[in-house]
């Protein structure tokens, strides 16, 4: 979850990727408000997503260059993150969590099914990220990074950084990804009882001279009682951009 955690590249990331190849990928807003009162466990949410897995519905809109034109496109799919499951990372025991993201596409009044898939790693104990792999990508934080057990409105902070490879013999470093987190409150009415916070996990991806190329925002849902659910991912880089919202 690097962008997750998701952390950076979410399954958004490689959707993105894959729609590059075809028709191609947002960004998201939030609503604000006063803070609540409570204080939130977001590692507890981490782990019980890593543990216990989320399928959603989910649309998509964006746009890509095709042909040497940006050309909008949208699309529903369904995302799901599998509960994770014993594996091995990097040499170690770890948890793998694989994100899928599976559904139609629609751009120039063409529409084409597509798959696609991401693997996140977690370390045993205490799920602290430790990598994701994909598709021409093997990243693995530099040091295994958890979350903040206890969070407000307001906070933020870096949580690591990866160091981006293209495959797992790491001979061929692509950048670095660093993963951070912001906390905002969520307008409330009288009627709500369970008090929420929205976190949002940004993977900044530079290149190895350290320039900018892609920023990746997963935004999730956080009750007091540790429960996080994925509310959107946007995946924006220099050309194309794309928002995926669960309904």
């Amino acid at each position: 979850m690097k962008d997750k955690t998701r952390t950076a590249k979410f399954a958004a990331a490689t959707l993105l990727a894959l729609l590059l190849n075809g028709c191609g990928g947002g960004s998201s807003n939030l609503a604000t408000a006063t803070a609540p009162a409570a204080t939130f466990d977001l590692q507890t949410g981490i782990s019980g997503l890593v543990a216990h897995g989320q399928s959603s519905s989910v649309t998509l809109a964006g746009t890509a260059v095709v042909s040497g034109s940006s050309v909008p496109f949208t699309g529903t799919a369904t995302l799901t993150l599998a509960p994770g499951v014993s594996a091995t990372f990097d040499g170690e025991g770890a948890l793998s969590q694989t994100q899928t993201i599976s559904g139609t596409v629609t751009a120039a009044g063409q529409s084409a099914p597509y798959t696609a898939s991401v693997l996140d790693y977690y370390a045993t104990g205490n799920d602290a990220f430790l990598g994701e792999t994909g598709s021409g990508e093997y990243d693995v934080a530099q040091t295994a990074f958890t979350y903040p057990a206890s969070v407000v409105a307001g906070s933020s902070g870096v949580l690591g950084t990866t160091s981006d490879y293209t495959d797992s013999t790491m001979s061929t470093p692509t950048g670095t990804t660093r993963v951070s987190y912001a906390v905002t409150a969520v307008s409330s009415t009288a009627s709500d009882t369970t008090p929420t916070v929205m976190v949002a996990i940004t993977s900044q991806v530079n290149d190895t001279q350290n320039n900018p190329l892609e920023t990746d925002v997963t935004n999730y849902s956080l009750t007091d009682g540790g429960v996080l659910s994925l509310v959107s991912a946007s995946v924006q880089n220099s050309t194309e951009s794309l928002t995926v919202t669960v309904q």
